[in-house]
């Protein structure tokens, strides 16, 4: 990973949510500004960012079709080869473990077809 480290990353990614949702414009809002905002960081990055994105959406009540259709897709495609090299070995079990726990999860959230951000 290039400039982050595995935890940093996450820990900014939700600071950076919660900070989002205190300009008090929803939280469809702040989902879409934060996956802008961690857009092509890097291979492994963008998985670890529609990881921790989808464990904000699956405390939703309902969430976009498409937001759920895009990070299962994207995690489904994920190789843990991928991030040999990158990631310690307990990070490649815990981001293994979350990423499976996101997929099932995501599957299971109300989805909604109005794509408006509030």
């Amino acid at each position: 990973m290039r400039h982050w480290e595995y935890k940093e990353l996450i820990e900014a990614i939700q600071e950076t949510y919660e900070e989002l949702l205190e300009e008090d414009r929803g939280y469809r809002y702040a989902l879409a500004k934060l996956a802008d905002e961690f857009d092509n960081l890097g291979k492994i990055e963008d998985v670890i960012v529609d990881l921790v994105i989808g464990e904000i959406v699956m405390k939703q009540e309902k969430v976009f079709a498409g937001l759920v259709e895009g990070i299962t897709k994207r995690l489904n495609m994920f190789n843990l080869k991928d991030a040999e090299g990158y990631l310690t070995i307990e990070e490649m079990d815990d981001l293994v473990k979350r990423v499976n726990r996101v997929i099932e999860g995501l599957g299971k959230v109300e989805v909604d077809y109005d794509s408006s951000v509030e």
